[in-house]
């Protein structure tokens, strides 16, 4: 694939991840704030000049931007000293709004404010649950077992006294029934000794073992730093195949999003207790990597133009269930400007029957702002060096 026809096929297939993703959200806090009776003035799908807008029966208006990049939904009463209200300004904002003022949303209860600022990262998660639900009773599942077919050389899990051979039945008490269990277990937690439960002839054997962080160069020529033991599979794992109905694919989407919230909270804790290197987080550019590097897999897959869509769309909307998730958890961190800051500052209001002072939320969002920055700017710093990999 040429450089141009795959710099296409990535900004293209970023755009629709983030798209998806990005307007479900916003969809969460706008319906939350209709079932509230909060009036949203306008819905945005992309920013920029609006190609396309109209106005529905309830006087929200609807537009379809130039620049296809997430989106927003404007309440009523969002803009100026709206923003950070105290309760000065809440009564001038009254006062100037009238009779209006019943469909603003800050003016609503707490636990309302609450529950709209809380449905966006929801929404997400939904969203997840209902990708991996329906993906999972479409096509049902194929994995390999966790039996371990070969042992690196000079590696943890060779120093541990893996053998192939063994199937891993538990790391850390929590059972595996997969291969990609084993991996994804441990890559988040470097230097960390775990236990593992192995059936070897016919018994059950117990081996402590530490992941390494080592160079891994993947098919694309990147190199990552990544936690690993030193096992890989091999002929004495055997795919197993698992087939959902309506009900049990649906639990296994809960399952699976909740795997992966669990597993990435799991890893930003241990990156802010410095227990773990911040490297696997990605900014944009890292999201718009995987999405190209995701896409031209797919589109190579296929024998024709028909089934190379079929491929990229199925994946497509697979990675968009992954990342929706990763933008519901950032956006629940307890950081002013995101929907997780709102709600401490609601925690606050409800306790102290009174809303921050405007000097602390203004003091709050600057914070906010630049830890935020700070987060961007080192997860871009590595999608950076990722890239630097492929071309040094």
């Amino acid at each position: 694939m040429s450089v141009i026809l795959g710099s296409l096929l990535a900004i293209v297939s970023f755009v629709f991840l983030i798209s998806i993703v990005v307007v479900i959200h916003e969809l969460g806090h706008y319906w939350a704030g209709r079932w509230c009776g909060v009036h949203a003035e306008a819905f945005s799908m992309g920013f920029g000049p609006t190609l396309m807008s109209w106005r529905d029966k309830h006087g929200t208006v609807w537009r379809i931007a130039a620049l296809p990049i997430g989106g927003y939904v404007k309440f009523l009463g969002d803009a100026g000293a709206a923003s950070e209200p105290d309760a000065e300004k809440l009564k001038e904002l009254r006062e100037r709004m009238g009779d209006a003022s019943d469909k603003c949303y800050h003016f609503k209860p707490i636990w309302q404010r609450a529950f709209i600022t809380a449905a966006g990262p929801i929404a997400n998660f939904i969203l997840a649950i209902f990708i991996f639900a329906l993906l999972a009773q479409v096509y049902g599942e194929r994995y390999l077992e966790p039996v371990v077919g070969s042992v690196v050389e000079g590696s943890p899990a060779a120093e541990a006294g893996f053998l192939p051979g063994d199937r891993i039945t538990a790391i850390g008490g929590k059972s595996v029934d997969r291969f990609r269990d084993i991996p994804t277990e441990v890559s988040w937690r470097p230097g960390e000794e775990l236990r593992f439960e192995v059936e070897r002839n016919g018994e059950t054997v117990v081996i402590h073992a530490a992941s390494r962080l080592t160079e891994v160069e993947d098919r694309f020529g990147g190199v990552r730093e990544i936690a690993q033991l030193g096992l890989g599979s091999g002929p004495g794992a055997q795919i197993a195949e698992r087939s959902y109905n309506p009900f049990t694919a649906v639990a296994h989407g809960v399952n699976q999003t909740w795997t992966v919230v669990n597993m990435t909270a799991r890893y930003v804790s241990y990156v802010v207790t410095l227990r773990a290197p911040p490297t696997m987080l990605n900014g944009p550019l890292g999201i718009a990597e995987v999405a190209g590097q995701t896409a031209q897999v797919s589109v190579e897959a296929g024998r024709n133009p028909a089934e190379s869509f079929y491929f990229w769309l199925r994946n497509m909307i697979n990675l968009a269930a992954f990342l929706s998730v990763g933008l519901g958890l950032v956006n629940l961190l307890p950081i002013p400007i995101l929907d997780g800051g709102h709600l401490v500052y609601y925690g606050y209001e409800a306790v102290a029957r009174r809303p921050l002072s405007m000097k602390a939320q203004q003091l709050g969002f600057q914070l906010g702002l630049a830890l935020v920055l700070g987060m961007m700017l080192l997860a871009t710093w590595n999608d950076i060096n990722y890239k630097l990999s492929q071309w040094f």
